[in-house]
């Protein structure tokens, strides 16, 4: 097969997937399934009480770690679940990105106000960090698994799934500190 065959191959193919998530997603998670509420409160209940309870005073250094958090592990999760590691066999729209409830919202916003916490209190955060990391992977991951929100193939498991959390939680906060440092620095030109 040449280049051009094997990339309308490709191509071909991932129409069909598109074509079979969608049904899929219709049939089995759409809003006439729990999945779909479920999927969707955890998306926007978490959002809601961040807007109530962030320190608006360090808004942007809280949101970058947020942020730095959420790109880590939505990209993490996409390449496992490319990878068929893990599935989310029931999202929130066959449009978004698969399993953008955990990844997107409900783990950057629970870390978001960890950092928030153990910063304005002087906890150690890294503590709290790996605690909140085990009760993600263990608790939430180990009850996503029993209620099909969460399928793991090819030897994934929730100890996995604790690891990845404490690392993408320790790299989003290494690159806060990083730019918290920066910013703290006098330009010279």
């Amino acid at each position: 097969m040449n280049r051009t065959q094997l990339y309308n191959e490709i191509y071909e193919t991932k129409d069909r997937l598109a074509s079979l998530y969608s049904e899929y997603w219709s049939n089995f998670a759409g809003p006439e399934t729990w999945y779909f509420w479920f999927n969707l409160a955890s998306v926007v209940l978490p959002l809601v009480l961040l807007f109530f309870v962030i320190d608006r005073e360090r808004i942007f250094e809280i949101s970058f770690f947020g942020y730095s958090a959420h790109m880590l592990w939505l990209n993490t999760d996409t390449i496992l679940s490319a990878q068929n590691f893990l599935t989310h066999p029931h999202g929130i729209s066959h449009l978004f990105p698969i399993g953008i409830t955990v990844t997107a919202v409900l783990f950057p916003v629970t870390f978001m106000l960890l950092y928030q916490h153990c910063t304005n209190k002087g906890k150690n955060f890294y503590l709290y960090a790996v605690i909140v990391s085990a009760i993600f992977a263990y608790v939430l991951g180990g009850l996503s698994d029993l209620l099909d929100l969460l399928r793991m193939h090819k030897g994934m498991n929730l100890t996995y799934l604790f690891l990845i959390d404490v690392a993408v939680v320790f790299v989003a906060l290494w690159a806060t500190r990083l730019f918290l440092r920066i910013k703290r620095t006098k330009r010279r030109i």
